[in-house]
Parts: C-alpha cells; structure tokens; sequence
C-alpha cells in the first residue's frame, strides 16, 4: 500500500509540472494549434488510431505522445492528422506533443501541446482493496466497412498535362457507424490538385457519401489505363481503427515521342504603312515544321487593345496541318489609338493539338509598321476660347466661344464637339441654355478654323473656383475611321460681393472755400464675407482730405465707415467717387466702385448800404434775411442749402 501511494504522489508531482510546463508553451505565440483529439482512451493491449484536430498542419508534422514516444503520423490536410498509437504501450494519462516540423524544437511557434490528451488503459485491471469493480459487458461484434460504389471520371479520357475531376461514392457496408470517416488521395501516378483529405464525419450503416477531388495526369505519361489511390478510413464508437485502400481505374490519352511545331514563316499587312485608327488586313503564312499533325488549331491576336477585329471575332479557326505543310490566315484588324510611330510588334497566340490527345499552345509576335504623321489625317485642336462676360458669378448666363482649328494634314467629316466630354458627364455646375451641349461642323477642312458658340449658365450654388470644363471631339478621316480626342478648358468662377455705399448721413452746408464732412458708410448687404482692404475717395471738383482707411474684411449685414472732410472750390453740383478694394476668391484684387454727389453754394456776398438809398437797402436788408432763413429751412429738410 506504501508503495502505491509513494506511486500515485510521484505521478501528480510529474504530472504537475508536466501542466506548468505545458502553460509556459502554449503561452508562446504558435503556428500550430490542438484543438482536440479522438478518441481520448484507448486499450493498451490493442492500441489504435488518433485523429488530432487543430490548424498549422504539414506533410512534416509529427505526434508524440510526452514520457512514451513519437507516433507514425499521417498528414490530411492542414488542420487534421492521424497518428497511431501503437499495441502494448504502458498504461497512464499522456500529454499530446505536435510539431510542425517534425524536429521537437524549442523554436517559438514549431510545437503544440494538449495535457493530458489520451489515457491509455490496462489490458487488465490493477487489484484495489475490495469489493472489485463490477466488469463491463462485452461490447457487440461488428466493425464499419467502408467501399466505393461508383465512380466517375471528367472528362473520361484524360489528356496528358491537364487536369481532371474524378467523383466517387463510399458506401458504408458494414455493421458499426463509421466515426471520423475520412477520405484522402495520396497521389503517387496522379498529381492532386488542392486538398487531398476529405473529412466526412459519421457515415451511419447502409448510408453513402460523395466526395469530389481535382487531378492532374503528370506529362511525358504513356496511352493506358492507371489505377487512381484512393484511402478510405473511419473508427468505430470504441475508438478502434479501420482502413481501406482503394483504387479506381483511370484512361490516359499519352503523347507518345514528337509533336506538331507551328511557326510563323511570312506576316504582311495591307496598306503596309498603318496609322492610329485605320482598318487593315493581316495576312500570316504559318508553317508546320514538327512531325506530328496540328489539329483543332485556334489562331487569335494577343492585345486587342493595338488591334481590335473589324469584323467577327480575333480568333479563327484553322484546317489541320499537316507536317511541313503550310497554311495562309487572314484577319481583319483596326489599329489602335497608338502614340508610337515605328515597327511595333504585336502577339499573336497558336493553340492546337495532335492526334494522339496532346494539347499545346505557343506564342510569336510579327512586326507592324506604324506611322504617326499627320500629313493625310486630320488633327483638331481647340485654338482658343473666350466667355462674355470676362467674370463668371453664381446664378449668371455667359456665352462660351471656341476656336476650332484642323492642324492636320487631311479634311475632318462629321465633326462633332460636345461640351462636358463624353455624353456630357462633367458639365459640372454648367448648364447649356436655348440649346443642347453637342455642336456639328459638317466639315473642317485641313488648315481652316470654325468658330463655335454655346450659351450656358453658371449654377446658382456654385462654389467658387476654377473647373475644367472637357470637351469632347469626334470626327472621321478620308478612310472613314473614327477618331474621338477629349480636351479640356478653364473657367474660374468668382462670388461678385453685394455692397451698399452712401452717406450715413447728409451733407449739408458746404460752401465754396470751406471744408465740410463727408461722412460715408460701406455696408456688406450679402450673406458671405468679403475680405476688404481699403476704402478710397477720390474726385476732381473736391480737394480730399482723410479719404482713405483700412476696413478689413466685413461679415454678411456688417458695416464700416469713414469720415472724411472736403474743400470746394467752385459751387454746384461735385460729384466724388468711393472705390472699395477687397481681394477675391482667388486672392487677386478687385475694386468696387460708387459716384456719390453733394451741393455746393457760392460764398455769401456782403453788401454795405449807399447814401441817399437808406429806405431801399432796409427793405432789401429785410428781404434778404428772410431768404437766408427759408435756405436753412431747406438744407435741413433736404431740399437744399
């Protein structure tokens, strides 16, 4: 009894430190991970097959069993192994050891653990102190028996270097569920392609499964059929492990020895010289120089971008070609848009086979000569533009009008010219008034101008800036191609400020020879800031003084004010002008300016009374003070001083 318990205590201890061990690991970032295993006892007489889930899994990742030793292991796919435990192993609780590499390492992230994974049970029990354990009731016989039934494979020839897909159903004939089915394909004759496991769960008695997997017969493989590996492998509910490999047959399509080799002999174009745009056929001579026949031969053009087919599609199709036979190809292209003048290769693609099933695929380039001149094409440009009125605000129609030119060397038919480039996309805030946005000019021939004209409005709630407005220009040459060119014009709109100037108060008693006030107010009657520099007063009938002051920028409803004082030097009506600087949207400065006008009397005369006419001077001293007061009168009405 002593020494049972000496036992049991040695084993905790290990067992312990065995766990605080396994935390320091796990705690370790890792690139493999555990996250179960199945079954979790097994029989130390009989041993069996692990199934270890988790993730980070290799064709080199190795299971071991922690105090016991590394298990034969069986990679599926990257989150599922097996590993075999094998008959007569001691009896204990093991921790599950994983390795990615299979080297047992101390390096970060290389291992995995799971504590106390598997036990593994004695065959037969340890005597204890009485009464005995009651002995478990033998398991019925009966196993799960796993078989393909069908099988299908696509297509039903293989080709040499190309893969297939084969279908297969497993059927379970047996008498037990089968736990943890699986189904893998080892490759071996065949390549897979993708995932070579398949984890079918539980497939109960009597019931069936699909599994599909992707191949790929290996070139330089000879006519005939093969066998295709195939392992099927569950367990039963007791943990026991059964597997059964399997093969289906496979018919390959070889290459046997040589094959057909088509090359490019001759290649011209008509017209030889080509432009951007124009319409031409190319001729090819294509010649077989192998020692097979080419069959179902597919010849197309590579970059359809630099030469798109005029008619049908850029490929056709071509008889067999015997070997050293020859066989002339013509497609009809259109050349494109390029910018590059010169020889300017252009691929094309040869996809054929023989009659033995192989399958090839070559590509050649020939030679384009490629002229960008533009002696007998047409080439228009957008000479100049001009807009009525010279600033554009919110809410405002303007007239736009633009020179059209042709610097090319050949007439422009059918010219088109459509503001807000293709289909009017971009007309921005923009809007064309009594007409549409597109313009046609029958013909502009090489060296003449054309002069076109288009009313717009500016958007009420544009913002201030500059927008570039594109324009798109579509015409056909002498060989009727169609060329399509976008340019692109400025148009800078600016917020025209709302500013009341006047006196915020009236000018009265200003006489010749004195200095009068003239008191003036610049208010921002519009909803936006207008960023003010100075206020200036200037005239020719009125000698200044003080009439100039920074203001700085005024809010919307905000008002500033200068006094400023004056001298006439005659009498009548002097005109004065204020002019307001303020910097605009575009920090350019601009200048508002105001005629404002003020009365001006003559100096009063004086007159001294002569003898001998006293009674007349009185009367006419009555007179004129009663003219002095009814002008006051008047000035202080406003009517006048």
């Amino acid at each position: 009894m002593r020494k049972c318990i000496t036992m049991l205590v040695a084993v905790l201890v290990a067992g312990l430190a065995m766990l605080v061990l396994a935390t320091a690991v796990l705690a370790r970032p890792q690139s493999v991970g555990i996250s179960g295993v199945e079954p979790d006892t097994l029989s130390s007489e009989l041993g069996g097959t692990l199934s270890i889930y988790g993730s980070g899994f290799t064709t080199q990742t190795l299971a071991r069993l922690r105090g016991y030793n590394v298990l034969a292991t069986t990679f599926v796919n990257d989150s599922l192994i097996q590993a075999t435990v094998p008959a007569r192993a001691p009896a204990g609780i093991y921790d599950l050891v994983v390795s990615a590499s299979g080297a047992f390492t101390s390096a970060a992230g290389d291992m995995a653990e799971l504590p106390a994974a598997l036990t593994i049970v004695a065959a037969t029990p340890i005597p204890t102190s009485p009464p005995a354990p009651t002995p478990k009731p033998a398991p019925p016989p009966g196993r799960p028996v796993l078989a393909i039934r069908n099988y299908s494979v696509e297509p039903s020839r293989v080709v040499v270097g190309r893969e297939f897909v084969v279908t297969i159903e497993i059927y379970n004939t047996g008498s037990r569920a089968g736990e943890n089915t699986i189904v893998t394909f080892p490759g071996g004759t065949f390549l897979p392609v993708g995932e070579t496991g398949h984890l079918l769960g539980q497939l109960h008695i009597n019931h069936s499964a699909v599994v599909t997997q992707r191949m790929r017969a290996p070139a330089g493989m000879a006519s005939g059929s093969y066998n295709l590996r195939v392992n099927l492998s569950a367990n039963d509910w007791e943990g026991s492990h059964f597997e059964y490999p399997e093969t289906v047959g496979v018919e390959v399509i070889g290459v046997g020895h040589g094959r057909p080799r088509l090359v490019i002999d001759a290649a011209r174009t008509r017209p030889a010289i080509l432009g951007p745009g124009d319409a031409f056929s190319l001729t090819l001579e294509l010649a077989n120089r192998g020692n097979r026949t080419a069959t179902g031969l597919l010849l197309g053009v590579a970059a359809p971008d630099m030469a798109a087919p005029a008619s049908g599609s850029n490929v056709v199709a071509v008889e067999p070609l015997g070997v050293n036979r020859t066989a002339v190809v013509t497609l009809s292209l259109v050349l494109g848009q390029v910018a590059e003048a010169g020889r300017l290769n252009l691929d094309v693609v040869l996809d054929y086979a023989d009659y033995q099933g192989g399958a090839y695929s070559d590509r050649q380039s020939v030679g384009l000569e490629v002229s960008t001149a533009l002696e007998d094409r047409p080439q228009l440009l957008l000479e100049s533009y001009e807009i009525a009125p010279d600033s554009l605000t919110p809410g405002e129609p303007f007239t736009l009008t633009l020179v059209l030119s042709n610097v090319g060397g050949g007439d422009a038919q059918r010219v088109t010219l459509t503001l807000g480039g293709d289909g009017g996309r971009d007309l921005g805030p923009f809007a064309p008034v009594t007409s549409g946005n597109v313009r046609f000019v029958a013909r502009l021939g090489a060296g003449d101008t054309v002069t076109v004209v288009q009313k717009l409005i500016v958007d009420g709630s544009a913002e201030p800036g500059a927008y570039s407005l594109p324009i798109s220009l579509a015409y056909d040459d002498a060989r009727r191609t169609r060329h399509v060119d976008e340019q692109r014009i400025s148009l800078l709109i600016r917020r025209r400020p709302h500013l009341h100037i006047s006196f915020f108060r009236p000018v009265y008693g200003a006489i010749v020879g004195e200095s009068f006030d003239l008191p003036i107010d610049v208010t921002n009657i519009g909803r936006t800031l207008v960023n003010v520099s100075t206020v200036e007063i200037v005239s020719e009938d009125l000698e200044i003084h003080d009439g100039s002051m920074y203001f700085g920028p005024l809010d919307g409803g905000t008002t500033g004010s200068l006094e400023a004082s004056a001298v006439a030097q005659e009498g009548g009506t002097a005109e004065l002008v204020v002019l307001v600087h303020y910097l605009d949207d575009f920090e350019q400065a601009q200048t508002i300016t105001q005629t404002l006008t003020v009365d001006v009397e003559a100096p009063l005369v004086d007159e001294t009374p002569v003898e001998g006419t006293v009674e007349e001077s009185a009367e006419e001293s009555e007179g004129g003070f009663w003219d002095k007061v009814l002008n006051l009168l008047r000035g202080l009405l406003g009517l006048g001083s």
